[in-house]
């Protein structure tokens, strides 16, 4: 990889305003996908409703694409750094670890105590062990069937944690020229043995939640920010903006075909998706795109969810059964027209979205940013550029 392609290359940084936008809208997908889950579906503006929100089950795939991005942009920062193995945990960890062991604490160990039999999380506290390791999509793989109740969604976390494993250690001993191809190999091996697993065994689960299924979306991630910075200077064609909005709309209307006629066919939706989620990142990072696409990821509601998306992803399920603990809870959604109502529905969705937000508004105050100050301790080598960069122009 040259340095001239390099240093004008995009960096895979948190502070880029429109990364911050994409992953505001996977939280947003989610989010309402989370709480639309029970909206009848007897009529037709419920069934319509019903269908749409579903699909925002799939913001889990565009948070492993964004994640593959950004941790690989990451990584290849840091890859000439004496401590770069060192640095790369100690600050994953930071971000992570605080608050999935603090709620993990606060589901499984405080509220059972507190709540004693009313605990609503004692399939997760009856399998905490799974929890604290990062193993509950393993145990759900292995048992073909969803273990946790309204902790399955950590999952998810569970597959990132163990991308983080693996990957640095493969970006810091292949050399560059080399990048490209070991992650094209990876996506293909990872997606076709899922797919075939699909089409042989009558478990479920496992494709959606086994992590090396699962690692196809992020490997994409990452092949796109390999791709972008192993780029010269002279842009080609399949680069244009323009081809590329093309490529996004024609992926676009293929995943939305899958996913709408045939949701499985045998998990390609998990692949498809990622792709276009991929394509959508490549066109609003491009720096002659000033399109509504790209302006709109620069909004800065969108880009709030985006900062307090990890929070609000850990809190969102469960508060579920914690509202519905509240006693004047289910008085509140009758008045709305009660539980066959659509209004009813949608009232509960914007309330626990709210209040989704504003629970990871106080993480955010309370834990998550006093624990990210100590990453000042475990620099990346991007970050010490800037600062040198910074002195120097003073």
């Amino acid at each position: 990889m040259n340095e001239s392609a390099s240093s004008k290359s995009i960096v895979a940084s948190n502070h880029i305003p429109e990364l911050d936008g994409v992953r505001g809208l996977a939280i947003l997908a989610v989010t309402l996908y989370r709480f639309s889950r029970d909206i009848p579906t007897d009529t037709r503006l419920g069934a319509v409703l019903h269908d749409a929100l579903t699909l925002g089950s799939r913001g889990v795939e565009l948070f492993f694409v964004l994640s593959g991005f950004l941790i690989t942009g990451v990584l290849l920062d840091a890859k000439s750094s004496p401590h770069r193995y060192r640095n790369f945990f100690a600050r994953r960890s930071l971000r992570i670890f605080p608050l999935y062991f603090a709620a993990l604490g606060l589901f499984v160990v405080i509220l059972p105590l507190i709540l004693g039999s009313r605990a609503p999380f004692t399939q997760a506290t009856e399998q905490q062990f799974y929890l604290w390791t990062y193993l509950s999509n393993i145990r759900m793989s292995w048992m073909g069937e969803w273990s946790f109740g309204r902790l399955d969604h950590f999952w998810s976390l569970a597959v990132e944690e163990h991308f983080y494993l693996i990957w640095p250690w493969i970006i810091f001993t292949v050399p560059d020229r080399w990048l490209l191809r070991v992650a094209g190999i990876g996506f293909a091996v990872c997606a076709a043995s899922r797919i075939v697993f699909a089409a042989w065994s009558d478990n479920d689960v496992a494709p959606d939640v086994f992590s090396f299924f699962r690692f196809d979306a992020m490997l994409i991630g990452a092949m796109l920010v390999i791709y972008r910075r192993s780029q010269p200077t002279t842009r080609s064609p399949v680069q244009s903006i323009r081809f590329l909005r093309i490529l996004l709309i024609l992926s676009a209307v293929a995943t939305l075909a899958v996913a709408l006629f045939n949701r499985r066919l045998l998990t390609t939706a998990e692949t498809a998706f990622p792709f276009t989620f991929a394509f959508l990142i490549a066109v609003v990072l491009r720096p002659e795109s000033r399109s509504n696409l790209a302006r709109a990821f620069r909004w800065r509601w969108l880009r709030s969810l985006g900062k307090y998306s990890y929070a609000m992803y850990v809190f969102q399920s469960p508060l579920i059964p914690l509202v519905a603990l509240l006693p004047f809870s289910a008085s509140v959604f009758d008045r709305f027209g009660g539980d066959d109502s659509i209004v009813a529905h949608l009232a509960y969705v914007a309330f626990m979205f709210v209040l989704t937000y504003v629970v990871a508004l106080a993480s955010w105050h309370l834990l998550e940013k006093h624990c990210l100050r100590l990453k000042r301790y475990f620099h990346s080598e991007s970050e010490s550029r800037q600062r040198f960069q910074s002195h120097n122009h003073r």
